[in-house]
């Protein structure tokens, strides 16, 4: 997994389904309680219909159930391959009975869930799994309009009909769900919403297809149950990789913090005050310009590491008071080239970021060094820590010269704007110090992915 923003909705989500945190509980009762409205609903004009066997009703739910203990995690949710025993429910039960049943297959399967868990949640949680049937109030509505049909090959256009009202409700309540309890913006669950209907048309014909077979052979679903435990190996090994890949992740994070202690070490100003300020400024920047979370990943890890290169570099050459040499200034320029070898040899993660580092002193009108880049060919993130390097530098006393006022320094950007800096970010730095009173508000806690996703819209769970 290499996108950030997936891997904190990863890491988040699994929190999320058995939260007990009071403010999320009472609003997913809130949103549950309007979701119960429509099921209630059907009683009042939905036709009677005819009831498939008893046990034939039962061997459906529980089926369901055991399929709903399969998990295929997608962001801050998950899906299961529970329409393979769902659409033969739509014909064995009379349509308002369809949520209803389907919410009973989903509380068993929690409460055979928490069984197994380490740390169990309190079993009333199970219950509130009832209200993830309120999908089916889509398929329900549509078999009571069309007087609660039997189940024949003639009738796939219904059944197609049922499915596109299924995933619109389920779109619907997943992503004002997730707005609403979990604070995640429509627009960023609904990306993910894509691939959970996704994986629900895949299986709905197959569904719909042991529906017709159990109208001859009742007990025809239980050929289902060998796929649902092959799907639940997939899952658990999806699991895993997630698992492995967020451990990575973090890896990375730590290496790069490693990485950073160490250049502070060599030196206390290039790698401790000027580097922090740089984070800081940095991060703070491209949430103004609201880059996507892997372009943050990018910033955070560039500013960390954009000195890196450093290391090999003399100390006598980089604290030399006076001027350089011409020699010392091409040993200068070359930090940026070290700092990407080194990256390079770490890999994932901090290889992408070594691409930032080489490039963080390329200028926008191609000036710059070591690769003469020009204009947007220089990787955004570059271009942030350029302009935040050289503001930092400027707002700070140096052994070869005096701190310049904020003023100055973004006047000195807006001079520069266009030739060395990219004009979008020395806007971002100006609109920032405006807003902010003359002040750059930025922290320690406010770098990183999930700070990237607050100004996204997410909620961040703590």
């Amino acid at each position: 997994m290499r996108d950030p923003g997936l891997e904190h909705l990863h890491r988040h989500g699994r929190v999320w389904r058995w939260t007990t945190e009071r403010r999320r509980v009472v609003r997913q009762l809130e949103f549950d309680a309007l979701a119960l409205v429509p099921m209630a609903l059907l009683f009042l004009w939905a036709p009677a219909g005819q009831w498939a066997p008893p046990v034939e009703v039962v061997g459906l739910v529980v089926a369901a159930a055991l399929a709903s203990l399969v998990r295929f995690e997608i962001g801050s949710g998950s899906t299961s391959p529970t329409m393979l025993l769902h659409v033969p429910i739509w014909y064995a039960v009379p349509p308002a009975w369809i949520p209803v049943m389907i919410g009973l297959s989903f509380v068993l399967g929690r409460l055979i869930e928490r069984r197994y868990e380490e740390d169990r949640p309190p079993i009333w949680r199970a219950f509130m799994g009832a209200t993830d049937a309120a999908v089916q109030v889509g398929p329900a509505a549509v078999f009571a309009i069309a007087g609660a049909p039997t189940v024949s090959t003639e009738g796939i256009y219904l059944f197609a009909l049922a499915f596109v009202a299924q995933a619109a409700v389920d779109f619907l309540m997943g992503t004002g769900s997730s707005w609403f309890v979990h604070g995640i913006r429509p627009d960023i669950q609904g990306k993910l919403m894509f691939w959970i209907i996704a994986v629900d048309a895949a299986l709905a014909p197959i569904g719909f297809l042991a529906a017709v077979v159990m109208a001859a052979y009742p007990m025809a679903f239980f050929a289902l149950l060998p796929l649902v435990a092959v799907l639940g190996e997939f899952a658990r090994e999806r699991r895993e990789r997630i698992d492995q890949a967020v451990e990575l992740s973090t890896a990375y994070r730590g290496t790069a913090q490693l990485m950073g202690d160490v250049l502070e070490a060599d030196d206390a100003y290039t790698g401790g005050e000027h580097t922090q300020g740089v984070v800081d400024l940095a991060v703070a920047v491209g949430l103004e310009l609201r880059l996507t979370p892997r372009e943050m990943r990018d910033v955070e890890f560039g500013a960390l590491l954009h000195d890196i290169g450093k290391l090999r570099v003399p100390n006598e050459i980089i604290n030399k008071p006076g001027s350089l040499t011409d020699e010392e200034w091409q040993l200068m320029q070359r930090h940026p080239i070290y700092g990407q070898q080194m990256l390079d040899r770490v890999g994932g993660a901090l290889a992408d970021a070594g691409l930032v580092v080489r490039s963080h002193h390329e200028r926008w009108d191609g000036s710059g060094y070591p690769d003469g880049l020009v204009g947007e060919a220089i990787p955004i993130a570059a271009r942030v820590i350029t302009a935040c390097d050289s503001f930092n530098a400027m707002t700070t006393t140096r052994s070869y010269s005096r701190a310049k006022s904020i003023d100055e320094a973004l006047a000195e950007l807006d001079r520069c704007s266009g030739r060395q800096f990219d004009p979008s970010v020395v806007a971002a730095l100006q609109a920032m110090y405006a807003r902010n009173g003359g002040t750059f508000i930025a922290g320690p806690d406010e770098i990183s992915i999930p700070a990237t996703l607050q100004a996204f819209g997410v909620e961040i769970a703590r």
